[in-house]
């Protein structure tokens, strides 16, 4: 009897021992979200999300969006990250010194110049294939059937991008160095022509139109990013981003980039937010116009007028 005592007290530590350890991580991935302020910025997203939904007279988006997010906004998001964390290797420790680095007062300041660089960069980027959704089809050729690769999807992006001309030679070198030799530029990279591989199909016009895209993407790439970060990022951001870059932790979360698509596009408590909405009576707008709307608001492009 005491032997059978002994064993259902050691299961019971065991169990809160281990109850313990998952709180204790999913404490320490708050506090490297809350150290990037990624709460903020994913809140801020759906509170633009909000445009996709149609408008009801009996029912408030607004306050349903702010009941969502006061409600189960935090745990939703909690329960996507840890999941994803634990998948890419990061232990609890990886997370506290990762959080240390990011805390610190330079961290601080290149967060806010990368968020103004990757505004930038995504605007420069999705131009092209903003305008060729604009771009109407004649009426006997639907879209599908356009041959982007002859007069369209190749004459729309044109000649691969190259490096402005003001951009200090320095700082191209040490941004290179940094930035587009770091692990983390490579996964993305890699995952990226991974994605369109993946793609891949036996239509001789698609594979036309992903051999025109690849034939720009790759070559302007760099100079898509090198354009963006001038002016954005600093080169004591660079120095910090050195600094993060050659730190073992930080880099595992370059495996990011090794993610399902899905969990790319952050869709587990995106989809989450759409069901609970959806429960609460809230229907999807069906007009493409809310959708370019929080395309805008989503990506900064408040001044971007899609119409010219």
């Amino acid at each position: 009897m005491k032997k059978t005592r002994l064993f259902i007290a050691m299961l019971v530590m065991l169990v809160a021992a281990s109850g313990y350890a998952q709180d204790s991580y999913r404490e320490a991935v708050k506090d490297y979200l809350t150290a990037i302020g990624q709460f903020e910025k994913t809140k801020s997203l759906f509170a633009d999300m909000k445009t996709l939904f149609k408008k009801n007279n009996q029912l408030d988006i607004n306050q349903l969006t702010q009941r969502y997010l006061d409600e189960r906004f935090e745990d939703d998001m909690l329960d996507s990250y840890v999941s994803e964390m634990a998948e890419i290797g990061m232990s609890e420790a990886d997370l506290r010194e990762v959080t240390s680095l990011v805390s610190m007062p330079e961290g601080k300041t290149f967060a806010d110049h990368e968020q103004e660089w990757m505004a930038e960069f995504l605007a420069e980027f999705l131009m092209p294939f903003m305008m060729l959704e604009e771009d109407e089809a004649p009426a006997e050729a639907p879209a599908e059937d356009k041959d982007w690769s002859s007069g369209g999807l190749a004459d729309l992006l044109g000649k691969p991008v190259q490096p402005r001309a003001d951009i200090d030679p320095a700082y191209a070198a040490k941004f290179k160095d940094v930035i587009l030799e770091s692990p983390i530029a490579k996964n993305i990279m890699d995952a990226m022509m991974k994605r369109m591989d993946e793609d891949s199909s036996d239509e001789s016009k698609k594979q036309e139109e992903r051999k025109a895209f690849t034939d720009w993407m790759v070559p302007s790439m760099s100079a898509l990013l090198l354009n963006s970060a001038y002016g954005n990022l600093t080169l004591e951001d660079l120095d910090y981003a050195a600094k993060l870059y050659a730190n073992k932790s930080y880099c595992k979360l370059g495996n990011y980039g090794t993610f399902d698509n899905d969990k790319l596009k952050m869709s587990y408590f995106v989809l989450k937010y759409l069901d609970w909405m959806k429960e609460q009576g809230a229907t999807l707008s069906e007009d493409p116009q809310d959708a370019v709307e929080f395309f805008k608001l989503m990506f900064n492009l408040d001044n971007l007028d899609i119409d010219k």
